[in-house]
């Protein structure tokens, strides 16, 4: 049985079926809107888990951090409003302990809403690295992550609503988004792991939120 299925399942024999249908519209980001070139930033400082990577991935510890700066400087230089490039120098000025230098270009890529910068700068601000740190902002990023479809989002931010880390951010999200978030997250990651964590939020989320009695989908 396919991950999603299992979810969809584990909702009807749970009690966790919709009330109500989700109010959450996923949006798909436009990468086209930037030059998808790959340049030499993009070999050196690219994120696997970044939705618009288009070169393999470079871990942390296996990234040649004064190469991938120096390339992604000249890449910014000759597409400065690319928000890809822009979080990879983030990225890179990061990794190497210079995140007062990074700042300027993780903002530029949330300028243009990029889900990775969206997500990354919201845990800065959940942690307070290299920035003030303010969980409603961390709420308001996520958000907008998650509807980008940003994998680490749509679990995070379930996650943490559901411990209350947002409860002085205004009104809290429904039940039904909650599921369609992790529904989403299902969808996308065959993960062991993830269906694991998924699994228990779905899980908490029915312990709290039980279908009402003669309750429908949808």
């Amino acid at each position: 049985m396919s991950r999603i299925m299992t979810g969809l399942f584990l909702a009807l024999t749970c009690g966790l079926g919709m009330s109500a249908q989700a109010k959450v519209e996923f949006i798909d980001y436009d990468h086209a809107r930037f030059s998808q070139e790959v340049t030499e930033c993009d070999r050196l400082a690219s994120h696997g888990r970044d939705p618009g990577h288009v070169a393999p991935a470079v871990s942390s510890s296996g990234m040649d951090k004064p190469a991938a700066i120096a390339a992604c400087q000249q890449a910014v230089a000759a597409d400065p409003d690319n928000p890809r490039l822009n979080y990879q120098l983030g990225r890179a000025y990061g990794y190497s302990g210079r995140g007062e230098e990074a700042m300027p270009h993780r903002l530029k890529a949330l300028e243009a809403d990029y889900p990775q910068s969206l997500f990354v700068i919201g845990y800065l601000y959940s942690i307070g690295r290299t920035i003030e740190p303010d969980i409603c902002k961390t709420y308001e990023l996520w958000q907008r992550a998650a509807r980008y479809r940003r994998l680490a989002a749509l679990v995070a931010l379930p996650r943490h609503s559901l411990r209350g880390d947002f409860a002085a951010c205004g009104p809290a999200i429904s039940a039904e988004d909650l599921r369609a978030y992790l529904y989403e997250a299902q969808a996308q990651s065959s993960d062991y792991y993830v269906g694991m964590l998924v699994d228990d939020l779905l899980g908490e989320i029915g312990k709290r939120y039980p279908t009402p009695v003669g309750a429908t989908d949808g």
